[in-house]
């Protein structure tokens, strides 16, 4: 890579020809891709100081807009941070998301024709990711509804596809014999990748037909009059679920096909996603390291902030598990605690070494403690619990990155006790402790992020922070 540099009034500008023989050694020796990312971050505000609320600019298209996931990121953003990473450092082929979600980052990814790795341990983070990169053979997936819709109403059955403990809870059983034919129907169809597409629409299906709330993420059972009098069709819903999932795959089609990143059907980059527990990653081959991290991990255990694997449980009931990862099984449905359990700050069993640790690696960890001593103690164990899992994850998570790949990092500082947990500033010290280098931070309203009206979480959050590091 060769630097020139031209001054300007107002800033100094870095302008450079990329040269694919520089040693990853001499970039680390040079600021400028560093400076050039914070002007590129900088620019994107100068003609609006709150341009990252995107107020008003959060809408999703495309397979952004397959399914109701909790806590989403705005689409829009991550292209932008993306884009501004990739014109800083023109080397960025691969991004990475250890906690990919709904896919958002992966989504845009591809968008920007790069390739993508990421993981997640909710199996139904997976199916998600997996239906927005199967090909986009969208005449023979038409075709394909078709028949699943001619099997459903011809379907006379009356027998329940699942009978999970509690199911007539959660479900009237004329909506159970409804989304049982649907079930059996897209079962039928011979190709697993169609079978993703379809059980993703099931999936959105069930959360609008169950006796759950839809204003919470968590199970909340509905008043018995209303579960009674419901005007719910789940047939028409799936069938109105994936038709309107179609119109998006083809309008992604298109786009994609535009700037020319399909061939054959398919995205022309390396896509992969898995089921994996973030710190138990297996370290990456020098071949496969990324050059940009974009993520969001959950910003507290899953049980008092975001209860991702509570909002799966309903919706994989009705999923073939062997469908989404040869590593799913019924374990993961164990209750419907099971996912969250294994998530961070899942087991709240701490011990005083986990506490010095975490002391030694953040200063905001230690005074975070301080501050919470004279509250009741599961308080700080729950804050211990889930710092201390996070930062189990980090070196898996760093040895997937190359030397001097960006991170960036969006986190939400929760209230525990009536106080702020400071994620941010938190992970910001963990990170550091490990090499890694403070590039920028940038702070957001978060207008329309999709909470749960319900959720406690949604009263006490209102802003996130955009961490900007560079891995040492």
């Amino acid at each position: 890579m060769r630097w020139c540099h031209r001054a300007t009034l107002d800033r100094i500008e870095t302008t450079w020809q990329f040269d694919e023989t520089l040693r990853d050694e001499k970039l680390g020796t040079t600021t400028a891709v560093e400076e050039e990312l914070k002007f590129e971050l900088n620019s994107l505000r100068k003609s609006n100081r709150d341009y990252w609320s995107f107020r008003g600019n959060a809408a999703r298209h495309h397979g952004h807009a397959y399914f109701q996931y909790p806590a989403m990121m705005v689409p829009r953003m991550q292209g932008d941070l993306i884009r501004a990473a990739k014109k800083a450092d023109p080397r960025i082929r691969r991004v990475f998301d250890p906690f990919v979600g709904s896919g958002t980052a992966l989504t845009e990814t591809m968008m920007n024709g790069m390739d993508f790795f990421g993981f997640d341990v909710n199996p139904l983070a997976i199916l998600l990711c997996r239906a927005k990169t199967i090909p986009f053979f969208c005449e023979s997936l038409e075709r394909r509804f078709a028949e699943v819709m001619d099997r459903v109403r011809t379907d006379g059955g009356c027998r329940l596809e699942t009978t999970f403990k509690g199911w007539n809870k959660w479900f009237r059983r004329d909506a159970a014999i409804a989304l049982s034919r649907i079930r059996r129907s897209i079962a039928s169809d011979d190709s697993r990748w169609a079978r993703q597409f379809f059980w993703v629409a099931l999936a959105e299906t069930v959360r609008m037909s169950s006796n759950s709330r839809t204003s919470t993420f968590k199970l909340h059972i509905r008043p018995e009059d209303e579960r009674l009098t419901r005007d719910i069709s789940p047939i028409a819903t799936f069938e109105s679920i994936a038709t309107r999932n179609l119109e998006h795959l083809r309008s992604a089609k298109d786009v994609l096909a535009e700037r020319k990143l399909i061939s054959q059907g398919r995205y022309v980059g390396d896509v992969s996603v898995d089921l994996c527990d973030a710190s138990k990653s297996k370290r990456a081959r020098s071949e496969n390291l990324c050059d940009l991290l974009i993520t969001s991990p959950p910003y507290g255990d899953n049980a008092t902030t975001i209860p991702y694997g509570q909002h799966s449980f309903l919706p994989l009931q009705w999923i073939e598990l062997g469908d989404i990862d040869c590593g799913v099984d019924d374990s993961y449905l164990r209750s419907t605690h099971e996912i969250d359990s294994r998530s961070l700050g899942g087991s709240r069993a701490v011990s005083e070494r986990d506490r010095s640790e975490l002391r030694a690696m953040s200063r905001n960890f230690a005074e975070c403690l301080r501050e919470l001593r004279s509250e009741p103690s599961d308080r700080e164990k729950r804050v211990t619990a889930f710092s201390r899992d996070l930062n189990r994850c980090i070196e898996p998570v760093l040895s997937h990155l190359r030397k001097g790949a960006f991170m960036i990092w969006i986190v939400g500082n929760r209230r525990v006790a009536g106080r702020p947990f400071p994620l941010d500033r938190i992970l910001s010290d963990l990170l550091v402790s490990r090499g890694a280098k403070r590039i920028s931070r940038i702070k957001r309203v978060i207008p329309s992020k999709r909470m749960a009206v319900r959720n406690d979480i949604a009263e006490t959050m209102g802003r996130e922070t955009i961490l900007v590091l560079r891995k040492g």
